[in-house]
C-alpha cells in the first residue's frame, strides 16, 4: 500500500491486516518501487494513491506492471478524474476506489481483485 498521507496509510493498513492481509505500507512511490524491485514475487497486490509527490499512482503502476504484468493494482484516490481514470485503466489498473468509500468497500474491492 502506497499513500503519502501517513494517517490514512496506517488506518487502511490496520483494516486490511484485521481482515488477514499482510501489508507493506510506504509513504513514497519511489521507495515503494525500490522495495518492489527488490522482491517482485513477494507481493500479491498493489494499492496506491494517485496524487503523490515525485511519482503518480498511474506512473507507479506502469513501472510495476513492466516488471510483473500479472500483479493486480487498485488505485485508491480522493478524486478520480475521468481522464485520469481512463489512463489508469489503459495502463492496467484493475480497480479504482475513492478514498471516501467505507473501509468494508475497500476490503471487498481487495478480495474481488485478488480473486479475479
Amino acid at each position: 500500500m502506497i499513500d503519502d498521507e501517513e494517517i490514512l496509510l496506517d488506518l487502511v493498513s490496520e483494516v486490511l491486516e484485521d481482515h488477514g492481509y499482510f501489508v507493506t505500507a510506504l509513504t513514497s512511490a519511489p521507495d515503494a518501487l525500490d522495495v518492489f524491485l527488490g522482491r517482485p514475487s513477494a507481493f500479491d497486490l498493489v494499492v496506491t494513491d494517485e496524487k503523490m509527490p515525485e511519482l503518480s499512482g498511474t506512473d507507479l503502476t506502469q513501472e510495476i506492471l513492466a516488471i510483473r504484468p500479472d500483479i493486480p493494482v487498485i488505485l485508491y484516490t480522493d478524486y478520480p478524474e475521468v481522464s485520469s481514470a481512463k489512463r489508469a485503466k489503459a495502463v492496467g489498473v484493475r480497480a479504482i476506489l475513492q478514498k471516501s468509500s467505507r473501509t468494508d468497500e475497500l476490503v471487498l474491492c481487495v478480495r474481488r481483485v485478488l480473486e479475479s
